[in-house]
């Protein structure tokens, strides 16, 4: 239909005497069109299910129109006239380019900053280089078994290909702190995540686990490069596993995590309120509303364009699966768990 309408349009523009002029601009618009139809419809197969209107706010498609709109510039650029300087009848290369060098010398320079302004504007808007993420085990539950989770943590890392989580199982020890770092820890309305943020200023972005609750969060706290999950309150997402729900706090901790590294969080993320739709950045008033959250976990379509604007759209695809916890239901990952751990899933 689009196509039958396309070729009414442009029967009806080549019989205007005006066609010659605008053809070439007709033409490269009509490409831009084709490429961000086939470009949608690559990240569609390739990625997953997304929806045009993330498509059309994305960087893939506003460097589509940067280079489409320096392309037109460029072709503007050159049907314009300009002083030739003195006629030459000589057809030799010397006296043509003696004869035209202010056209040639205009072109070049308007060229240069057409193309440098498109460079920039690409660069600007490309997405950013992802962290790896340690997972530094403090204390576990009696009921998780190191190993278990070690494979866990595996599990996550199979469908990434830009980054990947480091699993650090060393006992964590304090006195590898000054004295200074630990009197201003144990000041902290968190002293774990301060524990935490003192390791990761050393070994980059990371992610404590611990059985002991927080004093200001029921399940997770993070702050600038470092985020810790407590297993503590156990009983508010049973009958789920400590492997599912840390599965599920991995992954959402390390989006805020990588968040945190290359921008900032949204502004609104986990604003306190009374309501919450399943956002995953949202804040969760209750205790009993975590299971739900962890069984039916979403993604804005605010959040789902900044985070494909921050770092593409293989990282939004891998983030929407992971949360989903699907992967973790497979046949073969969950009777990994079952044969090889004597571990079982609630699902």
């Amino acid at each position: 239909m689009l196509w039958n309408l396309w070729e009414a349009v442009l029967g009806y523009l080549e019989k205007q005497r005006y066609w010659s002029a605008i053809q070439p601009f007709v033409l490269v618009g009509f490409g831009a069109v084709a490429v961000e139809a086939a470009t949608f419809e690559y990240v569609r197969r390739q990625y997953g299910a997304t929806p045009p209107s993330l498509f059309l706010r994305s960087y893939l498609s506003t460097r589509i129109l940067i280079v489409s709109g320096a392309l037109l510039l460029l072709m503007l650029l050159l049907r314009t006239r300009q002083p030739a300087g003195r006629a030459s009848t000589s057809g030799r290369l010397v006296a043509f380019l003696r004869t035209h060098r202010r056209r040639i010398v205009f072109v070049a320079v308007v060229t240069a900053l057409i193309a440098s302004a498109a460079g920039l504007a690409i660069v600007a808007t490309s997405p950013s280089r992802l962290s790896r993420i340690t997972i530094r085990v403090m204390d576990l539950p009696a009921d998780v078994k190191q190993d278990a989770l070690t494979y866990l943590v595996y599990e996550l890392n199979r469908p990434q290909r830009q980054w990947y989580f480091e699993i650090d199982s060393r006992p964590f020890n304090e006195l590898a702190l000054t004295s200074t770092e630990r009197q201003q820890c144990m000041a902290d309305s968190e002293p774990t995540l301060c524990y935490a943020e003192r390791t990761a200023e050393t070994e980059g972005p990371l992610i404590a686990l611990t059985a002991k609750p927080l004093k200001d969060a029921f399940f997770a706290t993070h702050r600038g490069l470092a985020s810790v999950i407590t297993t503590a309150d156990v009983d508010s997402y049973a009958p789920l596993t400590n492997y599912e729900y840390l599965a599920y706090l991995i992954v959402l901790q390390s989006v805020l995590l990588q968040l945190d590294a290359h921008g900032g969080l949204p502004p609104e993320a986990f604003a306190p309120g009374a309501t919450t739709s399943g956002d995953v950045f949202a804040f969760v008033p209750t205790r009993e509303m975590l299971k739900a959250s962890l069984l039916a976990p979403r993604l804005s379509p605010r959040q789902e364009a900044l985070i494909f604007n921050r770092f593409g759209p293989a990282y939004l695809g891998v983030t929407v699966d992971l949360l989903s916890l699907d992967w973790l239901y497979t046949p073969r990952v969950k009777g990994n768990f079952e044969k090889l751990f004597s571990v079982t899933l609630s699902r």
